[in-house]
């Protein structure tokens, strides 16, 4: 008796392609059930593109989709590397999948780098930040005279900004507080106190301060939103600091200041290619009339630029 046998032959193209297939659908959708298996079949299809390419094979399609898949996962970086950390941990799964040596195996030590690198950078320009500020000091000090309100305002900013970096939101507040009996209408002291009241959960304290902040910047509501982003960034509310910007975006598009606070916040985010662009035209804008933002924002560029040149080509934020 004949019986007809339905078959279908794989092949190493169609395999490959039927791995890329699944790959691209399991990403948006990865969990710790899955993200092993996920990182297997990389190194599957890793292995048969250098077998087709020994072939002689055409695979110029695939190797679109793969690369731009390799764009997504490096995009995709800490979730990935935190449902790992749920099946395990990284290297536990290196462990368990040698050699494990391509780019999506060593994501843990990418992000690792990535955030050493940021914090350098930031180092630096809080270094160059802190330069410029003692040298604006002495030279106050010096041949100005600084009466004692003056004195007053100085050491109370300096007193925020520690409190701020120890993340002490109450010791913050107080430090401000005390000097706004002194120096109720300034306007830095009292955005200050709004983003201290922000963070320590006191909405309505913070809305009183930033009224009244507003009011002493007599309706200049692009400048008000520019120092109010520049000091939620200071104490790290990143989404705080990109709402105040876009608000003042919107207020002042050729505003150079706006940009430069976009710029530190996309470094923040681990967005290069936006910071980079943002400090370009911060540099552009701020020339002539503020050399020393353009400056920095020109120099903040150039750092990022050499940085985003010295990546690994699958670690390269998405064009």
């Amino acid at each position: 008796m004949a019986h007809t046998v339905e078959s279908r032959i794989t092949t190493p193209a169609s395999e490959l392609r039927e791995r890329l297939d699944k790959a691209e659908r399991q990403l948006p959708s990865l969990d710790t059930a899955t993200v092993a298996g996920f990182l297997s079949n990389l190194d599957r299809m890793d292995v048969l593109f250098d077998q087709l390419a020994a072939d002689n094979v055409d695979v110029r399609s695939e190797a679109g989709r793969w690369d731009d898949l390799q764009r997504q996962i490096a995009r995709n970086a800490g979730r990935i590397v935190k449902l790992a950390n749920g099946a395990g941990g990284y290297a536990a799964l290196r462990t368990q999948n040698p050699p494990a040596t391509a780019p999506w195996w060593q994501l843990d030590a990418m992000i690792a780098a990535r955030r050493r690198r940021q914090t350098r950078s930031l180092l630096i320009t809080l270094a160059v930040v802190a330069v410029l500020l003692f040298g604006a000091g002495w030279a106050y000090q010096t041949w100005l005279a600084p009466d004692a309100e003056t004195l007053l305002l100085v050491d109370s900013l300096s007193s925020a900004e520690q409190r701020a970096a120890e993340q002490d939101w109450s010791g913050g507040m107080a430090a401000v507080e005390n000097a706004l009996q002194t120096l109720p209408d300034n306007a830095e002291l009292l955005i200050w106190a709004a983003v201290f009241a922000e963070r320590l959960g006191d909405e309505p304290r913070a809305q009183a301060y930033a009224e009244q902040a507003q009011a002493q910047l007599a309706g200049d509501e692009a400048s008000y939103q520019i120092q109010l982003g520049s000091t939620r960034f200071r104490v790290g509310d990143i989404d705080g600091a990109v709402s105040a910007a876009e608000a003042a975006l919107r207020l002042a598009p050729e505003e150079p200041q706006v940009y430069f606070l976009l710029g530190n916040v996309a470094e923040a985010r681990g967005d290069i290619r936006g910071a980079i662009d943002a400090f370009a035209r911060a540099g552009d804008l701020a020339d002539p009339d503020n050399p020393q933002l353009s400056v920095v924002s020109k120099m903040r560029y150039g750092m990022l630029l050499q940085q985003l040149q010295t990546m690994p080509e699958s670690a390269l934020p998405d064009t």
